[in-house]
């Protein structure tokens, strides 16, 4: 059998306690970032491998845009025509909506955004919802999913446990799952999902969860850890161990992982 040939790799970038995706196509060297915690080690991520295509920025949260601005500095020294930028208008006075002209990301349209010969689908929010609850950053945060070939990621952004019974179910299976918000607690009553619905939907064959070591806020929580271990045959990331590499042959699923 002859060597497999990865085409893709996904690089989960630890930014301590926040959160960085680069999606990255090997063959041309184009790549799609979302969101970018702190700038130092999207920079060096950045430089080392790719020609950006676009950007998501899940929301306005400090530990998910803190170094965007860095990025968007870097991008504009560098090339900047053809970076398409996607978020979902939860705040459009900041100094990176002033830099650049900003794309709707919301699910409305329920089309997939074709980028790096894959397609990027919005899965929630609803603009209606971000505009009902603006301050409400957590529920309003994208949830995305990209899929090329066999392989699909699924990236829940900050989404707490009242939006995901309301995201479209037929479409969160997924081989590899971004958990929401650094592994935190996520059931909040009645309307919402525990980390073992989410899980249990989900069925993801890898879960990466991207936390600060020592963090302030007590993640990953107790919910997921015991979630976690009733599912024993789902391996489980941390961005705690530093930068978390798969490669990906597409046409058939295959994963790699490297730490």
């Amino acid at each position: 059998m002859g060597k497999i040939q990865y085409d893709y790799k996904v690089i989960f970038i630890d930014v301590g306690q926040g959160d960085a995706t680069l999606i990255h196509q090997l063959s041309n060297m184009h790549s799609v970032l979302v969101d970018a915690g702190i700038a130092k080690p999207v920079l060096t991520a950045l430089k080392q491998s790719t020609q950006l295509k676009a950007i998501f920025v899940t929301h306005w949260d400090k530990d998910h845009i803190g170094g965007m601005p860095a990025v968007i500095n870097w991008l504009s020294n560098q090339y900047w025509k053809g970076v398409d930028v996607f978020i979902n208008l939860q705040d459009t006075s900041t100094k990176i909506a002033k830099i650049v002209e900003l794309k709707h990301a919301c699910n409305d349209s329920k089309n997939p955004i074709e980028i790096i010969n894959g397609s990027f689908l919005i899965l929630w929010p609803p603009y209606r919802k971000v505009i009902r609850y603006p301050d409400n950053r957590n529920f309003g945060s994208l949830i995305l999913r990209f899929d090329v070939g066999e392989f699909n990621l699924l990236l829940g952004s900050d989404a707490s446990g009242d939006v995901w019974p309301l995201v479209d179910q037929t479409v969160l299976k997924a081989d590899v799952f971004r958990y929401p918000h650094h592994g935190g607690e996520l059931f909040t009553g009645k309307n919402s999902w525990s980390a073992d619905d989410l899980i249990s939907k989900v069925n993801p064959d890898w879960i990466v969860v991207s936390v600060g070591v020592n963090n302030p806020h007590g993640h990953p929580s107790e919910e997921f850890i015991n979630a976690q271990s009733r599912h024993p045959n789902i391996q489980v990331l941390y961005t705690t161990e530093g930068n978390i590499n798969l490669q990906i042959k597409s046409a058939v699923g295959n994963i790699r992982v490297r730490q």
